[in-house]
Parts: structure tokens; sequence; C-alpha cells
């Protein structure tokens, strides 16, 4: 007969919430798992003693500026509404640190990458009806999870071609409190028809956007 050693079984701690988006509350949970790699299940018998969480090597606190104590609750620590900061990058490292007890050991656990997740930001413009020859406005507004945005430039394209200004030069609009208005004049050598529209926002900290919607010249 051939005698299987299986590995010793023994408590481990791991963070489960590794994925996060700065500017957002996300719940980050811990977890005491028992077991050998083979077969490992949550200590869920083990409702004693703390967890605190590290990023990058500095303990998680609230807003008091005092250390987040999560109680282990069924195997599971966990800190609700932690609001995520900007200065969380990509390769930023959490881990946790059990406090101990009468029925566990404290424990460490191996530090995990930190993964960022971006949300998308909402660039939109506005359609327009107008005349060859009127004077209208251009407006574009960039949202991004409630931030006020005063960075980046717009520029504006009619049917591909980018919008300059009496001198010929290109309009750059800067964006304020998440907005662009540009004013320009429709030249007279416009045709009655439906012409694309197209804002294009660009800014060292996002990736180029654009959103297109229709100039309608009429009689």
């Amino acid at each position: 007969n051939v005698t299987v050693i299986e590995p010793p079984k023994e408590y481990t701690l791991k963070v489960d919430t590794t994925e996060f988006t700065p500017g957002t509350t996300a719940t980050i949970t811990a977890s005491i798992y028992y077991g050998n790699e083979l077969g490992q299940e949550i200590a869920s018998n083990i409702t004693k003693g703390k967890v605190t969480v590290k990023v990058n090597g500095k303990t998680l606190k609230d807003e008091n500026g005092k250390v987040i104590y999560a109680k282990v609750v069924n195997g599971t620590a966990t800190i609700e509404n932690y609001e995520i900061p900007d200065s969380w990058k990509e390769g930023s490292t959490i881990q946790a640190v059990y406090s101990g007890s009468t029925e566990c050991d404290k424990i460490t656990s191996e530090k995990a990458n930190i993964t960022i997740i971006k949300e998308e930001p909402i660039f939109t413009t506005e359609s327009v009806t107008a005349k060859a020859g009127d004077k209208i406005t251009l407006k574009a507004t960039i949202t991004d999870n409630g931030k006020v945005i005063n960075t980046g430039k717009v520029v504006f394209k009619i049917n591909g071609k980018t919008v300059k200004d009496e001198n010929g030069k290109v309009i750059y609009a800067k964006v304020v409190n998440n907005t662009v208005n540009v004013e320009y004049t429709i030249p007279d050598s416009f045709n009655i028809k439906d012409y694309n529209i197209t804002a294009v926002f660009i800014a060292p900290e996002y990736d180029s956007l654009a959103n297109t919607k229709t100039l309608t010249i009429t009689e």
C-alpha cells in the first residue's frame, strides 16, 4: 500500500477584496481559512479577534484618523463603506493582520496586488439646428463619478474638419466645471443639410474621448 501524506492543515488569512475604483466606496473583506492548499474552507468557527488592513504598509484609518478594527464574524472580517483614495494605484499592495484570540493565533496575510478599475467618464456634445451665417454655441460636457473637472481641452469638428477661429487658428476650448462652450459662426458656404459635429476631449489624465451629434442647417 502507498501511504499518501497530506500537507498539514493550518489557518491562513487572505484579503478577499483586491479590485477597487478610486473615488468610490468599497466593502473590504478578509477571511481566515482552514485547511491545506488542496481544500481550504473559511474557518467559520472563529468569531473572536479583530483584523486590520494595510495598503502599501499603512494601516487603514477612519475619517477621524483612528485605526479601523474589523471584528471577525464566522471567519470573516468586513470594513464597510471605505472611501478609496486616488493614491491607490495599480500594483499597490493590500495585506490583512489578525490580532489573534483564544480561538486562533495571530496571522498576517500575504501581500496581494491591488487591481484598479477605472470608471469610464461620460463625454457628450449637443445637436444644433441653425442657418448658414448664424452664430451658434457648441457645447460639450464631461462627467466622471461626480468629480469637478477643470482640466483638459475640447476641439470641435464638423464633418471631420476642425473648427477654427476667424484667424484660421484651431479653437482649443478649456474645460471649466465639466463643461465647454464655444461660439462659432457658421460659414455662409454651408448647404442646407445635416453635418456631423464631433467634440474631442483631450486631457493628460484621461484617454482621448469623442462624441458625435448632428448640425442641421435649415433655410
